[in-house]
């Protein structure tokens, strides 16, 4: 619930308090978690009348744990969300599991209060032997709260955690890496760059630990390019590239922007991954020129029949509005485009459908 929504605030409650929401006439329309200091005034956990029980922490914790490991989408891999904030009705809540490491994200005042219960829950639920904070300065800003990271329970790990994704091998960096280390959501895509990649000569953008570069050359590409600017990222993936028999693939240190611009050398599949590029609704527009500018440059390196594969990572610009930038490129580059394959989030990244802004990535696999 908006700030702006909010006539009045009966009481004085604390940052994170749980509080009832009633409508102007006087109806109970349900209950979540306070935070002053932002935008996001309220963030229900219950709808309704009825308040939620006693246990409603650890039992959607255990739902959501147990809903993972009977999904057939996610067998071959020991690296899943294991809780997806309002998507399982845990908002400010996220739990990624990595191996036998559960890293945790606390993005609300109300979850940060119910540190210790959050822990324990997620302890009960998958077993693991460790569970490890992340920070999120962002969060901690934007609701007034300390910023915190470190261990939850066992022993916090001092090294990157291998996983597994088929056949596939991961090192994970779970205490410095981008969100809680790994791009989980990204997992449906990275097969099919696996099925993709036979014989062909792969570029892969914006690579951070190699993601798609390993599943290209598990795929048996002819070759394959990785574009990372961070540093410590690409060590990283020259050294996932080794646990996967992947030695010979190119790393490039170079901000992907201006290679893509620059070369003139072409390939046959292009994966071009941003970051996100629209934290707000204000950083639409900008965003969307850069997302036409990444594809138009990509096309223009692309061989004949070559694959781009481009994403979106921001509930900001929509499906449609990426489809619509995709069709923009296609225009300026002179290449007409064929949609082959359209991503969204993976079965362990749900959203709910009260919470739209949950549906922040997706991808286009393009035929140039």
């Amino acid at each position: 619930m908006l700030s702006g929504a909010v006539e009045r605030v009966t009481g004085e409650p604390g940052a994170g308090a749980t509080v009832r929401v009633v409508s102007a006439e006087g109806e109970i329309l349900g209950h979540g978690d306070y935070s002053p200091h932002s935008a996001l005034r309220v963030r229900l956990h219950a709808f309704g009348k009825e308040a939620p029980a006693p246990d409603w922490l650890p039992r959607r914790i255990e739902r959501a744990a147990e809903r993972r490991r009977r999904d057939p989408m996610l067998a071959g891999t020991d690296a899943v969300r294991l809780v997806n904030a309002e998507g399982d009705g845990l908002p400010g809540l996220v739990a990624d599991r990595y191996g036998d490491v559960v890293v945790v994200r606390l993005a609300t005042a109300g979850m940060a209060a119910r540190r210790e219960a959050i822990a324990e829950a997620l302890r009960e639920a998958t077993g693991a032997a460790a569970g490890f904070e992340r920070a999120d300065a962002a969060a901690a800003r934007r609701e007034g709260m300390a910023c915190r990271q470190g261990g939850l329970w066992g022993e916090a790990p001092t090294a990157p955690v291998e996983i597994r994704e088929g056949g596939r091998r991961y090192a994970v960096d779970v205490v410095e890496g981008q969100k809680t280390g790994f791009y989980l959501d990204q997992r449906d895509a990275r097969d099919r760059v696996e099925r993709e990649a036979r014989g062909r000569r792969v570029l892969d953008c914006f690579a951070y630990t190699g993601g798609f570069a390993v599943a290209a050359a598990r795929g048996g590409a002819a070759r394959v390019t990785a574009v990372e600017s961070s540093r410590r990222a690409l060590a990283l993936a020259r050294q996932n590239l080794e646990r996967n028999g992947a030695e010979e693939a190119e790393l490039v240190e170079a901000d992907a922007f201006e290679l893509l611009r620059a070369g003139d050398e072409r390939f046959d599949l292009i994966v071009v991954d941003p970051p996100p590029l629209a934290r707000r609704r204000a950083d639409e527009a900008r965003a969307a020129r850069a997302y036409k500018d990444l594809i138009l440059h990509a096309l223009r390196r692309a061989s004949d029949d070559a694959l781009v594969l481009a994403f979106r990572c921001s509930h900001a610009v929509g499906a449609e509005r990426f489809r619509q930038v995709a069709f923009a490129a296609s225009l300026d580059a002179g290449r007409p485009v064929q949609v082959l394959a359209s991503f969204g989030l993976p079965s362990d990244h749900p959203v709910s459908l009260d919470h739209p802004e949950g549906d922040y990535f997706g991808g286009l696999l393009l035929r140039a």
